[in-house]
């Protein structure tokens, strides 16, 4: 069936053709007749053929209103840039929850860093993975026993707040937005020195990137815990550092002295406050 818009087209491309034509013929009579067609009967004829080229436009453009009204209503919703992008970034955004927390946007880099345990020929070209991954760390709601076994037990000496969960956008997203890696949050806690420092430490759950045959060459997101901490301020989540802070994975190695799990460095990361992130980076 044609839309409406293919129905003023056509009336207006028939109107256009037929005025045209009976303008052309009645300017210029000689190119349609032979110099020796009695005036008169020109007249005549091309009066006669003015009224039938009028009278059969006027009856397309009858037709092209019947059928104009004889088709349904059409509804047609434009989406604006902004629900095109809400809609394309929905998995890189934190599903909404009721639940109270703080937002931000992770900035991580994975790569080999100097004096890391990580493997030799991990990373050894230099090549690196930046992406970005959305988190939000829910401020009244405890992590589960299985989340809170797996947080680092490494603040000797200090007090230690207890576990809360947090939780992420369901991809990180890698190159742009042209590659991800899906997430399954995880859980934070504060820890506090004797000397009155705080210290955030948390804890990530993602599926990592292919091991080899990849894009990335030598260099490959582990599967698994991905551990970050980073300076607070206050004891309070709402004031992370903005600095560096360093990224690393869980692994048994020998590197203490005997064979236990151990923190390998593979990167290093840098938080900042989702509203910031969104207005700057335009997602």
């Amino acid at each position: 069936m044609m839309t409406k818009s293919e129905v003023f087209a056509l009336a207006a491309i028939a109107l256009y053709f037929h005025f045209t034509f009976v303008a052309s013929f009645t300017a210029c009579p000689t190119t349609f007749w032979h110099h020796r067609t009695p005036p008169s009967y020109q007249r005549v004829y091309l009066s006669s053929a003015g009224d039938d080229l009028k009278n059969e436009a006027a009856e397309l453009l009858e037709k092209a209103r019947q059928l104009r009204e004889s088709l349904p209503a059409e509804t047609i919703t434009k989406k604006t840039p902004t629900q095109s992008a809400n809609k394309q970034s929905s998995r890189w955004t934190v599903p909404e929850s009721d639940s109270p927390g703080v937002g931000y946007r992770l900035y991580i880099g994975i790569g080999r860093e100097q004096g890391t345990w990580m493997e030799p020929r991990w990373g050894a070209s230099g090549k690196r993975i930046e992406f970005t991954l959305d988190v939000k760390f829910l401020t009244e709601t405890a992590a589960n026993q299985t989340v809170a076994n797996r947080m680092v037990k490494d603040n000797f000496g200090g007090t230690s707040y207890p576990v809360y969960e947090l939780i992420t956008a369901p991809k990180a997203r890698l190159r742009s937005g042209f590659d991800e890696m899906a997430s399954h949050g995880g859980g934070y806690r504060i820890d506090t020195a004797r000397n009155g420092g705080g210290t955030a430490r948390f804890h990530i759950l993602v599926d990592g990137t292919p091991h080899s045959g990849s894009s990335y060459g030598d260099i490959f997101v582990p599967k698994g815990c991905l551990y970050f901490s980073i300076p607070v301020f206050g004891n309070s989540i709402s004031q992370l550092s903005s600095k560096e802070g360093p990224l690393t994975v869980r692994q048994i190695g020998w590197h203490t002295g005997w064979r236990r799990e151990e923190s390998q460095m593979v990167g290093t990361f840098r938080v900042v406050p989702i509203e910031k992130a969104q207005r700057v980076d335009g997602f």
